[in-house]
């Protein structure tokens, strides 16, 4: 029986060493195209890019990815700024900088509409700047890191993963938005750890999705750090599963930039001074963070028609929770908030005038209840700190829900 399993082992490293040895390393030099190197990649492939600012040749995309298992990686340098750094920048009629999805499959393509998935995807040390679309997006991608990239200046959302699976987004700088610095939309099993994200109207938003981890994150100089949203603020139609975010170990502070979005965009109705809003979802998990000098609200959570109440075309008058004539609960359920340091926040909310003003606090609670079609239940408010901090509810009694502790 040892001898069989020795056997199977040994079958098995041969494989993985002949699989490693089939792949191809391509080297970029300045001058040289980064697209064409992608092109002519076979899967597994690693396309090594020496530091250098790249212009780019297509049409829609500043690189497009569609071969499966692809590895991006960029040569940094460190301590030579720019020089040492791989630049990708706009051009022409480009949109996006970096688009991973299967051939077939471009941004027009709608949920489940996509025939195939691309199998796995990597890239590491680019800058991508200045696109007016998308930083770095991937789509029906299964299996993706992103890792140590800089997105800059991109202006609808920086770094964006949607309608993908089985993820890592690790140690990113993103900034410059003018709808988010970081999106993880439609997706699974997807882990957001260390990244530093500013300067955007959201720095790090998730709706749609299931299992997304979101930890040890440095998030501020944003409109709204972090936004955990009810489907109705997105473009992807709702999964039958959404809920189990964990938002846990983050820095979030100092979010009180004016607001830089289109006035008529949902995100340019969004008032500053917020550290974590979570609005109309249920089922996740805000603990132990730390939460401090934002000048509206630290934490607030809040049933969604009860937070579009004064939103013209996003209430829940105007837009209803329901998405293909189905029906999504606005309601915040079974949220727990818990062990999460707040100090500082509510103490120069913005003109925003009664009853919202009254919103300011470190911790935040708001739900109309069946005026505003919701039912919020089971959420926990528990161990937060220090003794002291401030706090707004609507619950009966006045005091955070406990109901779900």
């Amino acid at each position: 029986m040892k001898k069989r399993c020795l056997s199977t082992l040994f079958a098995v490293v041969v494989f993985a060493t002949a699989t490693a040895a089939q792949a191809a390393v391509h080297r970029v030099y300045p001058g040289d195209s980064i697209q064409a190197a992608i092109d002519t990649a076979a899967p597994g492939d690693t396309i090594l890019v020496e530091p250098g600012e790249y212009t780019t040749e297509n049409e829609y995309f500043g690189l497009r990815i569609s071969t499966d298992n692809l590895r991006l990686i960029g040569k940094v340098k460190k301590g030579r700024g720019d020089a040492g750094k791989v630049i990708l920048s706009h051009s022409g009629a480009q949109e996006t900088g970096v688009y991973a999805a299967p051939a077939a499959c471009g941004p027009e393509v709608p949920v489940g509409g996509c025939a195939d998935e691309l199998q796995g995807f990597y890239i590491r040390g680019f800058t991508v700047q200045d696109f007016p679309g998308n930083g770095i997006q991937t789509r029906f991608v299964n299996g993706f890191k992103i890792i140590r990239n800089e997105s800059s200046n991109n202006r609808h959302n920086g770094i964006y993963p949607t309608i993908s699976a089985n993820g890592l987004v690790q140690n990113n700088v993103s900034y410059g938005a003018l709808d988010t610095a970081m999106w993880v939309a439609a997706s699974q099993n997807v882990r957001v750890i260390g990244n530093d994200l500013s300067n955007s109207p959201i720095g790090l938003e998730v709706n749609v999705s299931v299992d997304i981890e979101v930890m040890h994150n440095d998030v501020y100089d944003n409109t709204v750090g972090i936004a955990l949203f009810h489907p109705n603020s997105a473009g992807n139609l709702p999964r039958p599963d959404m809920g189990n975010w964990v938002v846990e170990h983050n820095n979030v502070y100092s979010n009180n930039l004016p607001n830089p979005a289109p006035p008529t965009s949902f995100q340019g109705a969004l008032p500053p001074g917020i550290g974590i809003l979570v609005m109309g979802v249920s089922d996740n998990v805000i603990a132990k963070n730390t939460v401090e000098n934002n000048d509206f609200v630290g934490i607030g959570v809040l049933g969604w028609c009860t937070a579009t109440s004064t939103i013209p075309e996003y209430n829940c008058v105007e837009k209803p929770p329901f998405i293909d004539n189905v029906f999504y609960d606005p309601s915040v359920n079974n949220n727990l908030v818990s062990q999460n340091k707040v100090r500082g926040n509510g103490t120069n909310p913005p003109p925003l005038g009664p009853p919202l003003e009254d919103l300011a606090a470190d911790l935040t609670y708001a739900s109309a209840g069946a005026l505003a079609g919701e039912s919020s239940s089971g959420n926990c408010f528990k161990k937060n700190k220090p003794e002291g901090f401030t706090y707004f509810s609507t619950e009966p009694d006045g005091e955070l829900p406990t109901d779900g502790c």
